[in-house]
């Protein structure tokens, strides 16, 4: 816009005929006062700042900056006729970059009056000239630092190499810039590169090549076209993997053993999750390598091995270490087996755990002949402690009653004559007690050998629980009440399918313990109740006697153990009523228990299955 001179300028006249020819174009127009204030706007710079029209026309052109560099730029602009790069603030906040071209608009006086200026906003361009400048200095840093050998050529003949070539190859850039590409190729390498060379073929494949000392290179080669300055070059990229090599052969020789190791080997992530199997592990388990892998080990998980089990194993080796233990197995038929395992982590050169390597041996067979060593060691064992209880018994328990009983017809039989009637009364109840305890005893001692022989007759009927208690509190009424022990009764009327006499022998046993081992006028509670799921009953003995010492709890129901002690009033007992209990119990479906603390009483349990 050529400057105003000779007469004064009208502004609003020079606006209105201007903004007819401005307000269609495509950039910024505006006209401003010396001190800033904007005069005229058209509708292209409005929307590039975001504002109305009416609200630039309001504005002064500081508003717009974004800081005093700017508004110090533009000053200096001012001074002469030219344009520059600004960056300016739109009402929304958003900082765009405009080049803003300034011309002076001067009266007759030669004085400056407007500024008139066009604005393009070049945000988008600056953006993609940064992007390319540092895709640039990317690429040339890249290329600089890569470990990767480059090349660049045309033809075959190289323009250009890194760093990285030099280094492997030995050569300097100087000397191969210019020559053939070819002339440093293997000759075991050679016709399968001329075959590649101007294809544009864009994988990667292995070839030969020859260092400047004359040894031979094994590389990897990765080759793309690209355009640099539009001039279309062909950029190679090569790796040397004369270690991979190495490695390769050496993973192939361990790949087989692993294959052909008879011993069942899993590779995991460090989650968990498996890999790889063997087929060793195809054939003990009968999952396939691709059922297998991607699933976790606890396909072959059972219920032996506990939760706390797996814990230790895994707090083992995440700390590096090797874990070493038995499972139980399943198969995936559903048949269960045992193996050893050893697990370790597989650690990489950081000292980082990436992976954890099983190796398991099937110990099946060899558990099979453990257990069946263990089992007869448990039956010799067994069969010994029968015979002392049995012996023990005959020695000393039966020989006890058997000798006092024979005292005591002795001296009725030698001083009858002198004895008063009301004596002979009392050694004839004597006499009783001892032929009641002596056969008890007995019964007891036949019972227990026919369930060891395994020759006892075990019958199930029908029976009512609360008639059977009743029956048995009868036979030891007589011994409660010389010692003023009340019995307590709480029982189901309930029938049960069960063998009577020996859930009855139970009862008597245990309530015949309570007796003993309670002091004088106490009490004694004998309860039932249903179970929670209604599958059996379980019935309770409770007094407040002597208890059981807890280091002595544990040898109850034990034939090995044989624990026996006296009662509040010396009665002696066999340690063979508890261990019967326990047979009797469990040969009718049920399991008995204890709970006992010293000088405070003792309960003992026994659940019973309720008929279907």
């Amino acid at each position: 816009m050529a400057d105003l001179k000779k007469k004064d300028i009208n502004p609003n006249q020079m606006v209105n005929s201007t903004s007819t020819l401005t307000d269609d174009l495509p950039i910024g127009i505006y006209r401003t006062t010396i001190e800033g204030k904007i005069l005229y706007a058209n509708i292209a710079l409005a929307n590039m700042l975001e504002y109305s029209l009416e609200e630039l026309h309001k504005m002064s052109v500081n508003e717009l900056y974004t800081s005093d560099k700017d508004r110090d730029s533009k000053i200096k602009l001012l001074k002469t006729i030219s344009s520059q790069e600004l960056n300016l603030k739109t009402k929304s906040g958003k900082i765009i970059t405009v080049k803003d071209t300034v011309k002076t608009v001067k009266n007759n006086k030669n004085k400056i009056v407007y500024f008139d200026g066009i604005i393009e906003d070049i945000s988008e361009k600056k953006k993609s000239e940064e992007a390319l400048k540092e895709s640039e200095a990317r690429y040339k840093t890249l290329t600089e630092i890569t470990i990767e050998g480059i090349i660049m050529h045309k033809g075959g003949i190289i323009i250009d190499v890194n760093p990285s070539a030099q280094k492997m190859t030995g050569y300097s850039s100087d000397y191969v810039k210019g020559k053939n590409i070819l002339d440093f190729i293997h000759p075991n390498s050679l016709n399968f590169i001329k075959s590649k060379l101007n294809t544009g073929y864009t994988g990667s494949f292995e070839a030969t090549i020859i260092c400047a000392d004359k040894s031979s290179l094994e590389i990897e080669i990765e080759a793309k076209n690209v355009i640099v300055n539009g001039d279309e070059n062909r950029v190679v990229a090569f790796r040397d993997i004369t270690n991979k090599k190495k490695y390769e052969e050496e993973i192939l020789a361990l790949s087989t053993a692993v294959k052909q190791s008879p011993t069942s080997i899993v590779i995991t992530n460090i989650n968990g999750i498996i890999e790889y199997v063997n087929p060793k592990f195809t054939k003990v388990t009968g999952y396939e390598y691709d059922e297998a892998v991607g699933k976790n080990p606890r396909i072959l998980k059972t219920d032996h091995t506990k939760s706390e089990d797996y814990k230790e194993m895994w707090e083992t080796i995440t700390k590096g270490k090797t874990w070493t233990g038995e499972f139980l197995n399943k198969r995936k038929d559903g048949t269960n087996y045992w193996e050893l395992a050893s697990i370790s982590p597989i650690i990489d050169e950081n000292g980082m755990t990436i992976k954890y390597i099983a190796v398991k041996e099937d110990i099946t067979e060899r558990k099979k002949t453990e257990d069946a060593l263990i089992k007869s060691e448990k039956e010799l064992l067994q069969a010994n402690a029968t015979k002392n209880v049995f012996f023990s018994i005959i020695a000393h328990d039966l020989k006890g009653p058997i000798g006092n009983f024979t005292q005591v017809l002795n001296l009725l039989k030698d001083n009858f004559n002198d004895i008063s009637n009301n004596d002979k009364l009392d050694y004839i109840h004597i006499l009783s007690r001892l032929s009641l305890k002596t056969n008890n005893l007995l019964n007891d001692l036949l019972l227990w050998a026919k369930i060891q022989m395994n020759t006892l007759e075990f019958s199930v009927e029908t029976i009512n629980l609360k008639s059977l208690v009743s029956h048995s509190i009868e036979i030891v009424e007589e011994k409660a009440k010389e010692k003023n022990i009340e019995i307590k009764t709480h029982i189901e009327n309930i029938n049960l399918q069960i063998n009577e006499s020996s859930v009855k022998t139970v009862i008597r046993n245990l309530l015949s313990n309570s007796i003993k081992f309670s002091n004088t006028n106490s009490i004694i509670k004998i309860s039932s109740k249903i179970s929670k799921d209604s599958k059996s009953i379980e019935i309770s003995v409770q007094d407040n006697g002597v208890g059981i010492p807890a280091e002595d709890v544990d040898k109850l129901f034990k034939i090995e153990s044989s624990f026996s002690t006296y009662g509040t009033e010396k009665e002696k007992g066999t340690g063979l009523g508890l261990i019967l209990c326990k047979n009797l119990i469990e040969k009718n479906g049920g399991t008995i228990w204890v709970e006992s603390k010293e000088n405070v009483g003792s309960t003992f349990y026994f659940n019973l299955p309720l008929s279907k």
